[in-house]
């Protein structure tokens, strides 16, 4: 049977003294801890989602670069090749115009001395008649 008694008031004393103290010296820093932890992880989370936010913005910004890059490095190789172009039939055309120079130069020339042998050649042609002349007129008379 069960007496009520002043042990039982010690005991429940102690029980009290217990709790509390085992409050004081487990509980309470053990909640702390696993409070401090849960804040920590908490951090550690938001910390990991503005990196990864942060990364998804670098790697847009580092496409959008790239793709900008892209966009001028075609627009300079188009630039590059049309100017290339451009000299190309620049040079093409002011080495015709030399070519066409030269040809009417030689074609001149080449008048002249078609002219030349022309005279030449009639000079010789009559010096030829004359001898001609000469010696069917020598023979004759």
């Amino acid at each position: 049977m069960i007496s009520i008694d002043f042990t039982l008031i010690i005991q429940m004393v102690n029980f009290l003294i217990i709790l509390f103290v085992g409050k004081k010296l487990i509980y309470d820093p053990m909640l702390s801890n696993i409070e401090n932890r849960d804040a920590k992880i908490k951090g550690l989370l938001d910390a990991a989602s503005k990196l990864r936010s942060e990364v998804e913005k670098s790697k847009r910004e580092y496409e959008e670069n790239l793709q900008q890059v892209r966009s001028e490095v075609a627009e300079y190789q188009s630039k590059i090749r049309q100017q290339a172009l451009s000299e190309a039939y620049e040079k093409v055309s002011r080495v015709k115009g030399e070519i066409d120079k030269k040809i009417e130069e030689s074609r001149k020339e080449l008048e002249i001395q078609v002219e030349k042998a022309k005279l030449t050649l009639e000079a010789e042609a009559h010096k030829i008649a004359d001898d001609i002349v000469e010696k069917i007129l020598g023979k004759v008379a």
